[in-house]
């Protein structure tokens, strides 16, 4: 039975993690670092090394943000690897390229612990509402026997098949995210220019068919300008577009959908609001406006 969680990573989503397992009776740790020093006020336990922490969880997952903190927290010689047992399962729920989540699995089969491919869609407000999706792949058995446990987090908690079948869905719909953001920003872009009131646009374009659930996210963060504070910050979509990208080149598909929508998030980028909503790309395009008519 899954009793001990160790969580590699407390940032928006692994600390949303441990708030909704700890109420359940589920114990959760986390490594000691400067940014999970409170952890211990909520009811969390702190661990000084991946090592430690490995050999008192049943299951550690990890939600870390760059395959670099990734290979430190699990490969380095104190992380996670190194404390690896019977029994303990690795739920890897990053957003990284195919080919480096088969590297981690190749990692983690020379030691005694498992791993899945897990990953998690959907921001703290959209989990909140229980409407995330985790995708899990792998061994099916070892699926099943953490689903309990995901489902408290995410009830759309589903088996999509083999390793690495979860990160190929969860890039697709980053993909899909993030040209939706780009397609609502450019649509209430030009609503405005033909001077339709923002809060209408809201209203009616909402149940029409063009409605989405982007746009039941996003459209009123355009509305109100209300780029900050957020619970899915630009820099998130313009790390994951990168990666979708590579995978679109190794596929040898020309994707010029994806390429546009990925320039508008460098383009974010290179603007300095990456910590801003997804949806400031309406400000990004707004702009080329100006800058045209100069």
């Amino acid at each position: 039975m899954v009793e001990k969680i160790g969580i590699l990573g407390l940032g928006l989503i692994g600390s949303l993690t441990a708030e909704i397992l700890m109420p359940e009776g589920y114990a959760c740790a986390a490594v000691r670092r400067p940014s999970t020093e409170r952890f211990p006020e909520t009811g969390g336990k702190l661990f000084e090394s991946g090592r430690e922490l490995a050999g008192w969880a049943d299951v550690v997952i990890s939600v870390l943000p760059s395959v670099e903190a990734s290979r430190t927290a699990l490969e380095g010689p104190d992380g996670i690897l190194a404390g690896a047992h019977e029994g303990l399962t690795i739920i890897e729920m990053n957003t990284f390229s195919v080919v480096e989540k088969e590297r981690v699995k190749t990692q983690v089969d020379e030691t005694l612990a498992k791993i899945i491919d897990c990953p998690i869609s959907g921001t703290q407000p959209v989990i909140r509402a229980g409407n995330g999706v985790i995708m899990m792949s792998g061994e099916e058995a070892l699926c099943e026997a953490v689903k309990p446990m995901l489902e408290k987090v995410c009830p759309k908690t589903f088996y999509v098949g083999e390793y690495g079948t979860g990160i190929k869905l969860k890039l697709m719909i980053n993909f899909m995210v993030g040209a939706n953001t780009v397609a609502l920003a450019e649509g209430m872009l030009f609503g405005a220019q033909m001077g339709l009131d923002p809060q209408l646009m809201v209203d009616i374009v909402g149940p029409s068919a063009a409605g989405s659930t982007v746009f039941g996210m996003r459209a009123g963060i355009i509305k109100d300008r209300a780029w900050q504070p957020c619970a899915g910050p630009s820099k998130l979509l313009w790390k994951d577009l990168d990666i979708v990208e590579e995978q679109a080149d190794a596929l040898g598909l020309s994707a010029p959908l994806l390429r546009i929508c990925n320039s508008y998030y460098k383009k974010i980028e290179k603007a300095g609001r990456l910590e801003d909503e997804c949806a400031v790309v309406y400000e990004i395009l707004e702009d080329e406006i100006a800058h045209a008519a100069e």
